[in-house]
């Protein structure tokens, strides 16, 4: 197998991905503006088209067309309309993809080509995407990147950056020197999955955050959106939590755990007899690592409501799922022993729950 030439085979598919959703981003922009229909007389939007369609002839000409030449031509400074900078820019595009396609960028420049283009077209479009946030009320969503960076900012849209060297980083593997950029995709994803239980180790719940979008980049998946709620609920900010498990819910109805969270964050505001609904479907659900956990909240719940037989029945199922947790043998050993204290039916004691569930 040739690994130099597999390499480079790897890094022009994973460009063309990345191209296919920087296009796709800029797309979305001139939408947006071109609905407007004082749309020309925002001199800033004018400023910008002028100022990319020059620059980004420059870079054309330096990087993708002229190589080899002693001087590239000039290129003259115009005054560009919307309407032409979207022409423009689809041109780019395609010139770009074709050259790729083509492999007509030599082997040892690819990457560092790739990096300043992928870099200068992103950084353009973040440009445009804060003129729209400034001058208008429009919505745009972000792009979802596969080998860029994602850089949260003060502005409320993120930056874009990437190296040559994460460009080839990304696409080198000891094992495997060709990877379908789906298993790519999944590599960085797990990563990013990792990095924010990391951060949320380290209480900084919004660089875990951070990690946690950036993943959903890569994979939209309910675990991803219910790692966020669990990071807002660490900072008791329990509406928000609910509203990404929901979120996750619908991405994948038969993952457990948002069902669980959901319940327990109801739980924690006192909606105890609704917490048990969503206790009870996260014990339905599929996909569910850590079954236990229902269980012991659904005990949680039925404590809180004096129901310590049934509470007692919760834990016992979640002791029969997770035989090892001496915690649970505790409160369950406990919970017994305050059971078959007969004063306890006639007198009405409150039960202090163990020492699991501070």
């Amino acid at each position: 197998m040739d690994f130099k030439n597999d390499t480079h085979e790897g890094i022009t598919h994973l460009a063309l991905s990345e191209l296919h959703a920087c296009h796709t981003y800029y797309q979305r922009l001139f939408y947006a503006l071109l609905e407007l229909s004082e749309i020309s007389q925002i001199n800033s939007i004018r400023t910008w088209s002028s100022t990319f369609c020059y620059q980004a002839k420059l870079l054309i000409n330096k990087s993708w067309v002229k190589r080899g030449l002693d001087k590239d031509p000039s290129v003259v400074v115009e005054t560009m309309g919307l309407t032409q900078a979207r022409d423009f820019t689809k041109q780019s595009f395609k010139l770009f993809e074709s050259i790729l396609i083509l492999n007509l960028i030599e082997e040892e420049l690819l990457c560092d080509e790739l990096s300043e283009t992928l870099n200068f077209l992103f950084l353009h479009a973040r440009r445009l995407h804060l003129i729209i946030n400034e001058k208008t009320d429009l919505q745009v969503d972000p792009p979802r990147v596969s080998l860029m960076d994602t850089i949260a900012t003060d502005e409320g849209v993120p930056a874009y950056r990437v190296t040559s060297d994460s460009i080839f980083d990304f696409t080198e593997d000891s094992d495997a020197p060709v990877r379908s950029i789906q298993t790519q995709r999944e590599k960085k994803y797990d990563q990013l999955i990792q990095k924010g239980h990391a951060w949320i180790a380290a209480k900084e719940y919004d660089m875990a955050r951070q990690s946690f979008f950036r993943a959903l980049n890569f994979q939209e998946s309910a675990e991803a959106y219910n790692l966020i709620g669990w990071s807002y609920s660490l900072e008791k900010n329990f509406e928000v939590a609910k509203k990404f498990c929901l979120k996750a819910i619908k991405t994948d109805p038969a993952y457990g755990a948002p069902y669980n969270d959901l319940g327990s964050y109801l739980l924690s505001e006192g909606e105890t007899k609704e917490s048990l609904k969503w206790f009870e479907l996260a014990k339905n659900s599929r996909n569910y690592q850590n079954r236990e956990y229902p269980y012991i909240n659904a005990g949680r719940a039925q404590m809180n409501l004096r129901n310590y037989k049934l509470a007692l029945k919760e834990f016992g199922m979640a002791l029969t799922l997770a035989p090892h947790n001496e915690e649970l043998h505790l409160t369950v050993t406990r919970l017994k022993e305050t059971l078959n204290k007969s004063e306890l039916f006639t007198k009405k004691e409150d039960i202090t729950p163990p020492s699991l569930f501070d």
